[in-house]
């Protein structure tokens, strides 16, 4: 069913409230899924998320409040360095983050597998946290657009993702309800992304910077690369140990681009840096001064989280199981079918049970050859791990197939766009 334009906002809010059904707002959703919406109609729903809860005001702390979001891939733990960064040269980050959606994984999935973080702060432990760290991540409080929230849940049951409308206005309401100043979103593309072309990220890209200046928001829009993962382990707590180790400044290469390129837009928006080189500069200091490192771990504190395994990862429990994907031919790998990966990392890593949510912290899959890379028949491409043996040996079988070798060397894409 198709709402005329003045009826969008009280739709939502009636919705929220259980005066319309579930079925009712599927309908709605897969009109919009199919047909899209109007630049005045998606910021009617932007607005009515936000209507439909509490916002946030950091503007007395007289520091530059920022985030910085990602449409969403696999191995994308750039939040976990990127955040502490900023929060490190003294901007504010209060990040609302998410969790997984479709094939993509979720921040807060990530940090959950730290044992003792809280990711379901109160508004008032989020401001608190905010006001003496700096930086928090948490999800959304249920003061905080509950619009969102349970249509979030519902498109990701209805099959109505990758919307442009609706990613919208599911991001940049949450974003906008953090009272920050500026934006730095990380639009990515290729097969991974659930925007598969330049051509679309762009689109995207183009609505989600009006959107913000609708509303007051500077956003800076960054095209990087999800025809692989960025990096090498896609998982929870693998992530996270790989986040970890780009705050030492000895994380893989990609990451620490995609890390140090967000950042420095945070830095130019804010007035901290006057130039990209004098970003990339200040970013390189406050991780090789164990700066960035400091305020992360300050964050997991705050937040009841176990610093002991942040600051000795070897600690942590180990998988149970693992499997190795070996090549049976010699050549390069040319391609991999990231949409069908991203489901079997989050196989290993999230579970259902009597309608609950459940994670596997020690569950992954760790890429030793990427696109471009040499591979020699019987050796491995990747490691996949977990606490169920037949799910690990069943993903590696599955995963074999989703990776694909050719003859001749194929050059590795582009990290950005």
């Amino acid at each position: 069913m198709k709402l005329p334009l003045k009826n969008i906002g009280s739709f939502i809010e009636q919705y929220t409230t259980d005066i319309i059904s579930e079925q009712q707002m599927t309908s709605w959703l897969k009109i919009v899924y199919e047909e899209g919406l109007t630049h005045e109609e998606t910021d009617q729903v932007v607005k009515a998320m936000l209507d439909s809860g509490e916002t946030f005001d950091f503007s007395y702390l007289g520091k530059f409040v920022a985030d910085k979001h990602s449409t969403g891939g696999i191995g994308d733990k750039v939040s976990l360095v990127v955040g502490p960064l900023m929060a490190a040269v003294g901007l504010i980050i209060p990040m609302i983050a998410g969790r997984s959606l479709g094939h993509t994984g979720g921040t807060l999935d990530k940090l959950q597998s730290i044992p003792g973080y809280r990711d379901n702060l109160s508004m008032g432990e989020f401001k608190n946290t905010v006001e003496t760290v700096g930086i928090v991540m948490s999800g959304q409080t249920k003061e905080v657009c509950p619009a969102d929230q349970k249509m979030y849940d519902l498109r990701d049951k209805t099959g109505t993702v990758d919307s442009i409308p609706l990613i919208c206005g599911s991001i940049m309401s949450k974003k906008i309800a953090e009272g920050i100043q500026g934006l730095v979103m990380d639009v990515k593309v290729g097969s991974g992304a659930f925007m598969k072309t330049l051509e679309e990220a762009t689109i995207l890209g183009s609505e989600l910077k009006r959107i913000g200046k609708q509303f007051g928001i500077h956003v800076k829009i960054v095209h990087s690369d999800m025809s692989q993962p960025l990096g090498y382990e896609a998982g929870l707590w693998n992530e996270v140990t790989e986040a970890l180790a780009s705050l030492r400044g000895e994380g893989p290469d990609d990451l620490k681009q995609v890390a140090l390129e967000l950042g420095s837009s945070l830095l130019l928006q804010s007035g901290n840096a006057g130039s990209v080189d004098e970003a990339m500069e200040i970013q390189t200091q406050l991780i090789s001064n164990g700066k960035a490192m400091e305020k992360f771990v300050e964050m997991v504190a705050a937040q009841g989280g176990d610093i002991s395994v942040i600051e000795n990862p070897k600690n942590y429990p180990a998988p149970a199981f693992e499997a190795e994907v070996n090549s049976n031919q010699d050549g390069f790998v040319s391609s991999m079918e990231m949409v069908g990966v991203g489901n079997l990392v989050n196989k290993l890593t999230i579970r259902r049970k009597n309608n609950k949510r459940l994670l596997e912290p020690t569950g992954g899959i760790r890429f030793l050859r990427k696109i471009g890379d040499d591979v020699s028949n019987g050796k491995p491409l990747a490691v996949c791990f977990g606490s169920n043996e037949d799910e690990v040996i069943g993903t590696a079988e599955e995963l074999k197939s989703l990776i694909k070798i050719s003859e001749e060397r194929v050059d590795p894409p582009p990290l950005f766009y």
